[in-house]
């Protein structure tokens, strides 16, 4: 089910009654200046355990750290951020977008918290809801390249690949280096039947990386990238190279079944 622009009303309420619980007594929202309140204290105080727990990958220890430090101090943004992280981590994805949502109804214009949450709706199929917050997220931080790489995430996902590979190519003209978004738009240009361009990306993508540090689901795209352009001998040995740094796959090596006894146009049969 596709949620509303805003969230929908039972939940809306929810938030509303912590919001108003939360003025009303106990913590308050955090003061410019003077002397930090005392809820507001231990939530930081236990958000930062929290932390330690989930860093330890104590996520159960962790989850219940964070869980009274939201109920210490509910205005407390990053406690509810960190709060949802470990909940998504352990499972609870509902609950975890439940309090991403509840952070933006104290701070829609949160940048981090706009892509967090947006990524949440992604996976989970919630496109509206992922569209919605990264146009948020690139119109508050029109120079921030997660935010134009978020909407193209969303775009690809929805079937849109030339408008992602536009949003990408935004990101990119940001940060050239992002790995994420050079790979993202190898796999776009892939998608579009665009072998040579994705190849090219995928250079720029390699030189990212140390001498013989290529990761395998990069050196596969690249593979299939050569396949594409009818390289049969260069595409088997991009796949042979994933497979040396452990990435087997069903799909992989169906496809070097079929390199390896296949003819090549020119090049005769392809040996292992």
């Amino acid at each position: 089910m596709t949620l509303p622009p805003r969230l929908p009303v039972t939940v809306t309420s929810v938030i509303a009654a912590i919001v108003i619980a939360a003025q009303g007594v106990g913590c308050r929202f955090i003061p410019r200046n003077g002397p930090v309140p005392q809820d507001l204290a231990v939530a930081r105080r236990l958000s930062n355990e929290g932390l330690t727990a989930a860093d330890r990958n104590d996520l159960e220890r962790a989850e219940g750290l964070l869980e009274r430090a939201v109920k210490s101090c509910p205005t407390d943004i990053e406690a509810r951020r960190h709060y949802a992280d470990v909940l998504w981590r352990r499972g609870a994805r509902m609950q975890a977008v439940k309090q991403i949502s509840a952070a933006l109804e104290l701070a829609p214009s949160d940048v981090a918290l706009c892509l967090d949450g947006g990524r949440m709706y992604m996976e989970l199929g919630l496109f509206d809801d992922a569209d919605r917050l990264a146009d948020e997220a690139v119109a508050a931080a029109p120079g921030s390249a997660a935010a134009w790489h978020l909407r193209g995430q969303v775009a690809v996902a929805r079937g849109r690949a030339d408008e992602a590979l536009a949003d990408f190519h935004r990101a990119l003209a940001i940060d050239p280096d992002d790995r994420d978004v050079l790979l993202d738009t190898a796999e776009v240009y892939r998608r579009l039947d665009r072998p040579q361009r994705c190849l090219a990306t995928l250079a720029i993508l390699g030189e990212t990386y140390g001498p013989d540090q290529t990761p395998a689901h990069v050196l596969a795209l690249e593979g299939m990238a050569q396949e594409a352009l009818g390289r049969p001998l260069e595409a088997l040995e991009s796949y042979r190279q994933a497979v040396a740094r452990g990435g087997t796959t069903p799909e992989l090596e169906a496809r070097m079944a079929a390199l390896a006894t296949a003819p090549a146009t020119g090049q005769g049969v392809i040996r292992r």
